[in-house]
């Protein structure tokens, strides 16, 4: 699957906005997405996906109330080959291949901070699970790409 990364999405006025979306069975509208990040709170920093589309049966553009998922450590939001728009997390207790599979499908890909967080996501893991990560590592090094 080939996929995308979009950045610089984190509110309704920068949202990645799509034209075409089908509303109900027979209606098309337009929807926005973005990544919102909490600045305070039990939540600070952690980051969800967030949905809007319009009321195409209301004149002029009037947007729907903004559908949010759930806060996660890190989320990043990309198109697949088909153009549609998806995200995908991760967070500090994701198990250590979680980490490898995150850093293969969108590693080159990351914003700056983006990555920085990740490696900081990464460094509390192996804090918190040494063991796990200990079998990873001995795992990855005997694999014959790495010997």
């Amino acid at each position: 699957m080939i996929r995308t990364l979009l950045h610089g999405h984190v509110s309704p006025e920068t949202a990645y906005v799509v034209q075409d979306y089908p509303f109900g069975f027979r209606l098309r509208c337009k929807i926005r997405y973005w990544i919102e990040t909490a600045d305070k709170g039990a939540k600070k920093g952690a980051m969800r996906f967030v949905s809007q589309t319009t009321d195409p049966r209301k004149s002029g553009e009037f947007w729907n109330k903004p559908k949010a998922g759930t806060y996660h450590d890190l989320v990043v939001m990309f198109v697949d080959e088909v153009g549609h728009v998806h995200c995908d997390v991760i967070g500090l207790w994701a198990m250590v291949e979680c980490f490898a599979q995150f850093r293969q499908n969108y590693g080159c890909q990351l914003s700056e901070a983006q990555a920085k967080r990740l490696e900081l996501l990464e460094a509390y893991s192996r804090r918190s699970s040494p063991t796990s990560w200990a079998e990873w590592d001995a795992k990855q090094a005997n694999t014959p790409a790495n010997r």
